[in-house]
């Protein structure tokens, strides 16, 4: 069994942060209209994070999923942090077809008078200061998880066997998509959410049936129209419970590195960006690029861009595909120079904020104000991904331990990484958690967070 969080707050001096230039961000405050009326306020978005802190003791898939106080407290401080839009982390919608022990769902198995309360209470804390409630909703398809451990130490079986979506015949793709997918948009709608936001990024259902590999012999596969139409008959489904007249948003996320490695040819991403276009969606997030360098490099004269830069001609050539879906950018955002520059260039509309959230709940409402132009300067390496993931995961436990509160400080609340002692004695503890996990599988299979004693 792993130990349980002890929690320890600490008071300190503001972060030391990426060097970084005085600029005006007041177009970055400047409000996003989405094409089915509804408006965000600024061009801010948190982006999706994995949480971990759902309901996931009970084993019974009636509870499984369910939003936590934890939960609530947590994003109450985002909701209070100047967000023009607010997105959660993954809601899957099939307790089958999980990705990571601890997400939240959202299923016909656990839609009840307790889920649909603590729903409410989610939006109601996303949207406490005039951002938009977001839920990213997502089917892992083939790569869902077989079994799990929660945070007490009990192991749970959830299925024997993952059978892949490409797989499904028609009927099947119809109940356990199409009718999944609506009924999750029905119950946020209810709920008082602004929107969801279909996965359709890192190998999730959707990504997996644009593959070239998928030849299935029906509607589904061959073509990439065919490989498209799960993603926009999905959008229609949930469009036929919550009508575009409603206002309420829907988004898809797409990743340009899904893409490029499977070796989707830059025309069969054209079409699936006009395909995007014309289903109706309103907005598109996309991902999979360092923005600090996108920008530099796109400032440069034509004939010096570096066309190995995937990522740049990417943003470039859908930002002119997209005319009436609202593009946001989630690519390693560091300074305000940087976001200024995309959103008066072109490349993007909106920008994502993803792990400097966790760090930083009130960052736009301080970059927006002037008081910030960076990110804090984390000492932790680009490559070290899963520590970086496993520090959001523990300044995220941290802030949810309150609600968001005018008499204390979001900065004192959790730890700082931006110090070279407390990134090393993390690292140290992320060692002890992974040998802790080899009982378990993996840090996915955990219902859980590691236990850290910060140092200060």
């Amino acid at each position: 069994m792993i130990p349980r969080l002890s929690l320890f707050i600490h008071s300190r001096m503001p972060y030391s942060r990426i060097a970084a230039s005085a600029v005006d961000t007041a177009v970055l405050g400047e409000p996003l209209r989405f094409r089915h009326g509804k408006q965000a306020k600024n061009r801010i978005m948190k982006s999706p994070l994995s949480e971990k802190l759902y309901q996931w003791n009970t084993h019974s898939e009636d509870q499984r999923g369910i939003p936590t106080e934890e939960i609530i407290n947590l994003y109450s401080h985002w909701g209070h942090g100047g967000y023009g839009i607010i997105l959660t982390g993954n809601l899957g919608v099939d307790p089958s077809y999980v990705g990571e022990a601890g997400q939240g769902l959202v299923t016909v198995e656990n839609t009840n008078e307790e889920s649909q309360k603590q729903l409410r209470r989610l939006a109601e804390a996303m949207k406490a200061g005039g951002g938009l409630a977001i839920a990213q909703t997502n089917h892992v398809g083939r790569l869902a998880q077989s079994h799990y451990t929660n945070s007490l130490g009990e192991k749970h079986q959830i299925v024997d066997v993952v059978k892949s979506p490409l797989e499904f015949s028609i009927e099947e793709i119809e109940e356990k998509m199409f009718k999944r997918f609506a009924h999750a948009a029905s119950v946020l709608y209810e709920a008082g959410f602004d929107g969801m936001e279909l996965h359709s990024a890192h190998g999730m259902v959707f990504n997996q049936f644009l593959l070239p590999e998928n030849q299935r012999a029906d509607d589904y596969g061959g073509s990439i129209e065919n490989r498209t139409r799960l993603l926009v008959n999905t959008y229609k489904a949930v469009r036929e419970v919550v009508p575009e007249s409603t206002g309420f948003l829907v988004g898809v996320k797409l990743n340009s590195r899904d893409f490029q490695e499977c070796g989707i040819p830059r025309e069969d991403i054209v079409r699936v960006c006009e395909l995007i276009e014309d289903a109706g969606f309103d907005f598109v997030e996309l991902t999979g690029g360092a923005m600090e360098t996108v920008v530099k490099e796109a400032q440069q004269r034509e004939s010096t861009i570096a066309r190995e830069n995937f990522f740049l001609d990417f943003v470039q050539f859908t930002s002119k595909i997209f005319q009436k879906t609202v593009v946001y950018i989630t690519g390693r955002w560091q300074t305000a120079n940087a976001m200024v520059e995309s959103v008066k260039m072109g490349l993007t509309q909106g920008v994502g904020l993803g792990r400097w959230s966790c760090a930083e709940p009130d960052f736009p409402k301080k970059l927006l104000a002037g008081d910030v132009h960076s990110c804090p300067d984390y000492k932790f390496a680009l490559s070290e991904f899963g520590t970086m993931k496993m520090a959001a995961h523990w300044q995220m436990k941290q802030l949810a331990q309150d609600n968001y509160s005018t008499d204390s400080s979001l900065s004192q609340k959790v730890t700082d990484f931006t110090e070279d002692d407390e990134a090393n004695h993390f690292r140290k503890a992320c060692g002890v958690y992974k040998k802790q996990l080899e009982t378990i599988g993996t840090q996915d299979n955990h219902a859980g967070v590691l236990d850290y004693v910060p140092l200060k």
